[in-house]
């Protein structure tokens, strides 16, 4: 993505005044406006368009803009989100910052809206840049941040009790070999990573590693791999997948 690239945009407000107004600066600025008039409308388009910039309003029907703005912010990181309010309160405000969302008032000035435009562009051109220096923290897949989705995703049922013991003793053997710096391989830390994968994908529960401090064969491998000074893979931002919790 570069600084002068058409965006698709996604508009969302229940006024069609105001949403008309937004989707004809957008146009004007040379990207792809995609209104809709409520956040179920909006919640539709996800899996038609890629939005790289979302306005939104916070007072919505059914659904307050802010809390729609933290789900776009949880399923695409690199998406800029603006909550356009007419509401003078500070904490939303300070809310919209925690989750880097922009902040804008109504009345708004057209400027903002373009500056909202600009902004995206000029971010993904140096996000584009660190990724070319494999400076990007997601340069290697972000596994820790869908662990928990892969299951549901494949939906694999009934797996045979051969096929879940096979890959139980293979994880713990590799896990051990991993806890020995002597014998330690990255052979065994990409077989004892593809092991746990294949875990999830298939939904096998797992036997815990056993120990004083009763951790998951995954959280187990993200011990070993600090440890080691390697990447941990199945925690995001320092916690562990819900999934793996239960294992």
């Amino acid at each position: 993505m570069v600084e002068d690239a058409q965006l698709n945009v996604l508009v969302i407000d229940d006024d069609e005044k105001l949403r008309q107004l937004l989707v004809d600066i957008i146009t004007r600025e040379g990207h792809q406006a995609v209104p809709a008039g409520s956040a179920e409308e909006g919640l539709e388009l996800l899996p038609i368009w890629t939005f790289q910039v979302a306005f939104i309003d916070q007072r919505l029907p059914g659904m307050e803009g802010l809390v729609l703005g933290e789900y776009l912010r949880s399923n695409n990181p690199d998406m800029m989100i603006a909550l356009v309010t007419g509401e003078p309160d500070k904490k939303l405000k300070r809310k919209s910052k925690d989750l880097s969302i922009v902040h804008i008032a109504k009345p708004f000035d057209i400027k903002e809206i373009v500056a909202v435009l600009g902004d995206y562009g000029t971010t993904a051109k140096t996000r584009l840049a660190a990724r070319l220096r494999h400076e990007d923290p997601d340069y290697a897949a972000p596994i820790g941040r869908y662990a928990d989705e892969l299951t549901d995703y494949y939906g694999i049922p009934n797996v045979p009790a051969r096929v879940e013991e096979r890959l139980s003793s293979a994880i713990k053997r590799s896990l051990n070999e991993l806890r020995s710096v002597s014998r330690y391989t990255e052979r065994e830390r990409v077989v004892a990573l593809a092991g746990l994968l294949a875990a999830q994908v298939l939904g096998v529960q797992l036997p815990k590693a056993g120990g004083t401090e009763q951790r998951t064969l995954y959280e187990e491998y993200d011990a070993l791999m600090r440890e080691h000074g390697r990447r941990v893979e199945f925690e995001w931002d320092g916690v562990p997948s819900t999934r793996s919790r239960r294992s």
